[in-house]
């Protein structure tokens, strides 16, 4: 029994794969992966735009939220900025804040 290298079954596969794109070849096993649609993040959010629109506070707000008060301060005042993740969760909460805190409060 002979043992292919790694690099022996990575040379076969890239022949596979060469004799598949040409059409020669229909017997190569073929995956096709769903690309899922990217979320658009606004580059720029006005955070405390989305506080005042949900007439809360900065201490309700951060409470409600899990955000430490005075990060949440430094965002609105510019010394500091979220990071995308972040982001991400504070464009969750200015579509459908309700939503939100139910899933948090679960």
């Amino acid at each position: 029994m002979k043992i292919e290298t790694a690099g022996q079954r990575l040379i076969k596969s890239l022949e596979e794969a060469i004799e598949y794109a040409e059409g020669a070849s229909n017997t190569a096993r073929v995956s096709h992966v769903e690309r899922l649609k990217k979320i658009q993040i606004p580059e720029v959010m006005n955070i405390k735009e989305i506080r005042e629109h949900l007439k809360m506070s900065q201490a309700e707000f951060s409470a409600r939220f899990g955000i430490n008060l005075s990060t949440l301060k430094n965002w609105e005042h510019g010394r500091r900025f979220p990071d995308l993740t972040t982001k991400a969760y504070l464009y969750a909460i200015s579509r459908n804040a309700d939503l939100v805190e139910k899933a948090l409060a679960s």
